[in-house]
């Protein structure tokens, strides 16, 4: 089983909302978990293959980001 991949979103740029909505669009991918962790929203991500790894994590993040930046503009999908 792969490793777990943690990434942490800083509050004062991510949507709390927005990270889990890139959490659950990607949770097919693996399994996906978001936690409040103070300053950070902390995401778990154990990918089902080794091979999406990185490219899980960086993609996760762009659409968080997105989902953020719609939130902020109240354009949230």
């Amino acid at each position: 089983m792969p490793e777990p991949l943690t990434l942490r979103f800083h509050k004062s740029l991510y949507d709390g909302e927005a990270v889990r909505k890139a959490a659950v669009r990607f949770g097919a991918l693996g399994t996906v978990q978001v936690a409040d962790g103070g300053g950070d929203w902390l995401v778990t991500a154990v990918p089902l293959r080794e091979s999406i790894r990185e490219r899980l994590g960086d993609e996760l993040g762009n659409h968080a980001l997105f989902e953020s930046i719609l939130a902020r503009k109240g354009m949230s999908t």
